[in-house]
């Protein structure tokens, strides 16, 4: 079984996906290091160079390459699940997992990073949150992020959600699989 999960910038995908990933002995994979690894650049170096377009169809084509993975946690970028093919190929092989964030803590932590490529202002960052949320809500299921607890706790939290076919499965995968992590 694959677990995508999806959601804004700096919702913590990544670092709770590895937690994730670690209690269920299955692969981790991060989508944009995956592009960036592909492309040999950075994502801001991408969009400086190529273009919003040409890293979108970098990221369809790379998020089309994981349907061969048995078990896996994916964490994907932030507007992964705003189209509409991307979330019908992630919904026909495997699970999407929402982490729904706060606005306040999510532009906290983008503020921090600072290596975001969409970001400019506190509006247009606002805007693209509010356009996103429709289709980051068509998620199998919705975790929400609290600001309090840790990538374990959450990763501990989710796997408490998740259902139990969905444990079994991963596990499954993973013993087959040998147990692999990236």
């Amino acid at each position: 079984m694959k677990l995508y999960l999806v959601g804004f910038m700096g919702s913590g995908k990544t670092t709770v996906g590895r937690e994730l990933a670690m209690r269920i002995d299955v692969p981790f994979f991060d989508l944009d290091d995956l592009i960036e690894s592909s492309e040999k650049m950075s994502i801001r170096e991408i969009f400086a160079q190529f273009g919003e377009p040409y890293f979108r169809k970098r990221e369809r084509e790379i998020l089309r390459s994981t349907k061969h993975l048995e078990a896996a946690v994916i964490a994907t970028g932030g507007g992964t699940f705003t189209f509409e093919d991307n979330i019908q190929f992630i919904q026909s092989v495997g699970m999407s997992i929402f982490f729904s964030a706060p606005y306040s803590l999510l532009r906290t932590r983008i503020d921090t990073k600072g290596d975001r490529p969409l970001f400019r202002d506190d509006l247009e960052t606002h805007e693209l949150f509010a356009n996103r949320i429709r289709y980051y809500r068509m998620s199998d299921l919705t975790l929400e992020i609290r600001e309090d607890e840790t990538p374990g706790e959450i990763a501990e939290r989710l796997l408490l959600e998740l259902p139990k076919s969905v444990l079994d499965a991963a596990r499954k995968s993973a013993w087959r699989a040998g147990g692999r992590r990236a």
